[in-house]
């Protein structure tokens, strides 16, 4: 109930300023049906993964200008709910509240204080929404510092032999705009102190490139991305190295490209494969899936183009075409092949994917999205790893009627 009264509190005061013309809101409305089958375990004998449902969310974001070039930003999730799970109303403790900061934003320097979004190059490696700071400095080579407190480590004080140091995620970027081309460099570490999760710390890194550009109908998009780091708590070295490559082309109506995917696995035992610093499933590739993706819809794990198994890596490529046939409906279909690069600790041996697409505009803000997903793995069914005891294909139909504000 607290919240709820937080939340009337806010728009109240919201529709106060908006009189004035201070405010500015945005947001969304959306219900979407899904209809999945097999996606949990490629296994046609057992139905109890067989899905069904609906859901719905409100969103709204609001800007108050409260002097020049300096807002207050909120953004609210109400009513997210799969229907059926409450009778007359919602659940009223069900607010989701993940964006409130404050924003200066001047000639040469933009700083940004709370709860925000924080991603860099592609949102491939570092994709996450929590607590910090993000200063970017408006120089010609543009310089943006992050920092984020992703945990507090169970108490305020930070000490060792109380297990009680903080999580925390900083990160540079240093990026360059020209006419054909934009690129940036980046570095990011999580840095884990000694606390209930890991009592004797541990710590992730990632080096990343990203370039994107055109050069009349032809734009690329790019991204390399290195980790490295450390748990020593279990004696484990994090590794990854991992490319990630989008071509295309303006060819009459149609848009007609591929992505290539690459990831090195590992079998060492004392190492761990991973793709990503933090992860918010921001990088939808493959078409994107019911506002995720195929691969990941399909596979357990985020980021999984990068990793179909457990330290398996990834090789793989994703051929698409988009049209618009119509000014207000818009088609695309997209398919994706996957093999493991370290094969060896995985019986899976291959994965086939599709994803079919249609967005029409009913109103103006007013579409109705709908889409067919298919996986289909190749596996030893019989194979050492035991991971894919079958290997029955999977699919499922989504839809979405949403309006934009």
């Amino acid at each position: 109930m607290k919240k709820v009264l937080i939340a009337l509190v806010v728009l109240l005061f919201a529709a106060s300023v908006y009189a004035d013309s201070r405010l500015d809101l945005s947001g969304q409305m959306r219900v979407r049906g899904k209809t999945f089958e097999n996606f949990s375990d490629f296994d046609d004998s057992n139905s109890s993964d067989e899905q069904s449902y609906f859901d719905q969310r409100f969103r709204i974001g609001g800007k108050i200008n409260v002097a020049e070039g300096i807002s207050a930003n909120f953004r609210l999730d109400f009513m997210e709910e799969t229907w059926g799970e409450y009778d007359t109303h919602s659940d009223p403790d069900v607010i989701d509240q993940d964006r409130g900061y404050l924003e200066i934003d001047k000639d040469m320097f933009m700083l940004r204080a709370g709860r925000q979004y924080f991603g860099l190059g592609n949102s491939i490696a570092v994709d996450t929404n929590g607590n910090g700071f993000l200063l970017k400095l408006k120089t010609p080579l543009e310089v943006t510092a992050l920092y984020q407190k992703a945990s507090e480590g169970g108490a305020k004080s930070d000490e060792s032999s109380l297990l009680t140091e903080d999580q925390t995620v900083y990160g540079l970027n240093l990026g360059y705009s020209a006419e054909m081309v934009n690129g940036n460099v980046f570095y990011t570490t999580a840095i884990s102190g000694d606390n209930a999760d890991t009592p004797k710390g541990a710590d992730k890194s990632v080096i990343g490139l990203q370039a994107d550009g055109k050069a009349g109908m032809v734009a690329f998009n790019a991204e390399y991305n290195y980790f490295t780091g450390s748990d020593d708590n279990s004696s484990i070295d994090f590794v990854g190295s991992q490319l990630y490559l989008d071509g295309s082309a303006n060819v009459g109506m149609a848009k007609v490209g591929a992505e290539l995917f690459y990831a090195a696995g590992t079998d060492a035992n004392d190492e761990e494969q991973i793709t990503y610093i933090n992860n918010w499933d921001s990088f939808t590739p493959v078409g994107g899936f019911a506002d995720s993706d195929i691969v990941d819809v399909a596979l357990p794990g985020n980021n999984s183009v990068f990793e179909l198994a457990s330290n398996s890596g990834s090789i793989g490529i994703a051929p698409y075409v988009s049209v618009s046939p119509m000014e207000k409906l818009s088609l695309a279909a997209n398919v994706g092949y996957f093999e493991p690069q370290e094969d060896s600790v995985t019986d899976l041996n291959s994965l086939t994917v599709a994803t079919l697409t249609a967005n029409y505009k009913l109103y103006d803000n007013t579409g109705l999205k709908v889409q067919y997903g298919y996986a289909s793995p190749d596996a030893d069914t019989s194979g050492s790893v035991g991971d894919y005891p079958t290997d029955d294909a999977a699919q499922g139909f989504y839809g979405k009627l949403y309006v934009n504000f």
